[in-house]
C-alpha cells in the first residue's frame, strides 16, 4: 500500500497541469494516483476533466460514473457525467444524470439549464419551462436561461410570454444575439414587423454569418412586401446554408411574387431536391406551374402535394381548384 504522501504529492501535480491546461500530460500522472489507489476521488476526478478537455467522452463518462459510486452524493459529478453522454449523444441518460444533479442540489442552475435544454431538443418544451423557470429563480440574471427560456416558449406559440424572457435577457445582455433572433420571430407573430426587422438587423450585425437569421430577415421582409429585399436576404441565407430546403422555398416565393415564375421554379426544384416530400415547395411549384400555363408538370407536383396534406389543408383546396377538382 502506498504512504499518502505518495498519493498526495501526484494529486498535486496532476492538479497543477490540468490548472495549465496541460491535459494531456496530466492523464498519465492521473492514471498513477488511481493505480495506487483506485478509488481516489481527486484521480478520478481530475481523469474525468482531462478526458472532457481532450474530447474522449466515452472514457470521461467511464471516470464519472466510477466516482458517482465512490460519492454518489455529489450533483456535480451527475451534473458533469451528464455533460459527457450529451457530447456522445446520449440524451435520455443525459437528462437522467442533470435530474439526479438537481434532487441532490436543487439550487444547481446549470444542471436546471443543461436539462432544460436537453428537453426542448427532445420537443418537451413544456417541461423545458419549467426547469428554465427553476433557473430564472436560482439565477435571475442568467443570460442563458432566460434566451433558452424564451425559445420554449417560442416553441409552444406563446410569442408574448416568449418576448417577454428575451427582453429580460436583452437587458442582461443587449448584445445577446440568441435573444434577439428569437424576439425578431416574436414580433413578427405578433403583427410588428417593423420592430422585429429592427432586432434581426441588430443580431445579424452581431453575427452576420448565421444562416438562419439571414433566412428570418427575409421573411420579414416578405410579409412586408419588400420583395427586393427579401430576395437578397434569401439568397445570403442560401450561401451561408444551402443545405436547407426552407430557404430556397423562401426563395422561391418570393420569386413568384416578382413575377419571375422560371426563376421560382428552379428554386422550389432545388427546396425539392434536398428534402423530396418538401410540401411548401410542392404546392408553391405546382401553384406557379399552373399559374403559368404548365398545367401538365404543375399537375404532377400537385398531385405529390395532395398525397402529404391532410383533408382539411387550405392550401389543398386551393390545389383542387386549380385541378378543376373543385
Amino acid at each position: 500500500m502506498s504512504r499518502p504522501s505518495e498519493t498526495e504529492a501526484l494529486v498535486k501535480q496532476a492538479g497543477s497541469l490540468l490548472e495549465q491546461d496541460k491535459f494531456a500530460d496530466a492523464l498519465p500522472v492521473i492514471d498513477q494516483v488511481l493505480k495506487l489507489d483506485p478509488r481516489s476521488d481527486f484521480g478520478l476526478w481530475y481523469r474525468g476533466c482531462a478526458l472532457s478537455a481532450l474530447g474522449r467522452y466515452a472514457e470521461a463518462a467511464g471516470a464519472y460514473l466510477e466516482l458517482s459510486k465512490v460519492t454518489p452524493g455529489r450533483a456535480i459529478v451527475w451534473y458533469n457525467l451528464g455533460n459527457a453522454l450529451q457530447n456522445l449523444t446520449k440524451f435520455e441518460q443525459a437528462v437522467e444524470c442533470f435530474t439526479v444533479a438537481t434532487q441532490l442540489d436543487p439550487e444547481f442552475a446549470d444542471a436546471w439549464i443543461n436539462k432544460g435544454r436537453l428537453l426542448d431538443d427532445a420537443g418537451r418544451h413544456t417541461d423545458a419551462v419549467a426547469c428554465y423557470d427553476r433557473a430564472v429563480k436560482l439565477a435571475p440574471e442568467d443570460v442563458v436561461a432566460w434566451s433558452n427560456r424564451g425559445n420554449s416558449l417560442k416553441a409552444l406559440g406563446k410569442h408574448k410570454d416568449a418576448l417577454t424572457s428575451y427582453r429580460k435577457a436583452l437587458k442582461f445582455d443587449p448584445d445577446n444575439f440568441a435573444a434577439l433572433v428569437g424576439s425578431a420571430d416574436c414580433l413578427l407573430a405578433s403583427g410588428k414587423p417593423d420592430e422585429a426587422l429592427k432586432a434581426v438587423d441588430r443580431g445579424l450585425k452581431i453575427n452576420p454569418a448565421w444562416g438562419p437569421a439571414w433566412c428570418n430577415r427575409g421573411m420579414i421582409q416578405a410579409a412586408m412586401r419588400m420583395d427586393e429585399e427579401a430576395l437578397t436576404s434569401f439568397e445570403k441565407a442560401a450561401e451561408l446554408v444551402p443545405e436547407a430546403p426552407e430557404v430556397w422555398n423562401n426563395l422561391g416565393e418570393v420569386l413568384a411574387r416578382l413575377g419571375r415564375p422560371a426563376e421560382a421554379v428552379e428554386r422550389f426544384d432545388k427546396a425539392i431536391d434536398l428534402a423530396k416530400d418538401f410540401a411548401p415547395a410542392l404546392f408553391g411549384k405546382a401553384r406557379v406551374l399552373m399559374n403559368n400555363g404548365k398545367k401538365k408538370e404543375g399537375k404532377q407536383a400537385a398531385r405529390r402535394y395532395l398525397k402529404l396534406a391532410p383533408a382539411d389543408d387550405p392550401k389543398a383546396r386551393t390545389l383542387r381548384k386549380l385541378l378543376g377538382e373543385e
